[in-house]
């Protein structure tokens, strides 16, 4: 379990059209594991990753530090506005969002693809790309995941 974050509907249907943009090909477990990521974000709020990020739609429409680029593919291709979640994907969001963690990806603060519209992933790499305090936790079809390298984030890794 992690904290519930407060949320609205917007937030909720923000959440379901991100974990379908990101991972509708990689099933239930692939998309329960990028939503956990983006709610981990919230509840970390650690220097100089993910500090401030106070609500899922801050975490959802971050950029990555000193650069405008958004973290997330699908904000930046736009893929997440043609999302069309059923009432099943907006669930999973919802409980997500009142506490409930893939337990899998539970500490996990990144993820990425390595090779997008390939029909297989390049190998993961053992740092997260612009992200040097991260290390290679495990991968999961299309998507390599991430966790802080020891002493990172004390505040989310106690």
């Amino acid at each position: 379990m992690g904290r519930r974050i407060k949320h609205t509907e917007n937030d909720v249907n923000s959440l379901a059209r991100l974990m379908l943009a990101e991972a509708i090909g990689e099933g239930v477990e692939g998309m329960d594991m990028v939503g956990t990521v983006v709610a981990n974000r919230v509840e970390a709020d650690c220097e100089p990753d993910f500090t401030n990020l106070r609500n899922i739609r801050h975490a959802i429409y971050q950029t990555i530090p000193g650069t405008g680029i958004p973290h997330f593919e699908p904000v930046l291709n736009g893929a997440l506005y043609t999302q069309r979640p059923t009432e099943e994907d907006l669930q999973r969001a919802r409980n997500l969002l009142q506490g409930h963690r893939n337990p899998r990806a539970r500490m996990n603060l990144w993820f990425f693809n390595p090779s997008p519209g390939q029909a297989y992933r390049d190998p993961c790499t053992p740092t997260m790309p612009r992200s040097p305090m991260t290390q290679f936790d495990f991968a999961h079809k299309n998507h390599c995941f991430y966790v802080g390298v020891p002493g990172y984030c004390p505040e989310f890794y106690r």
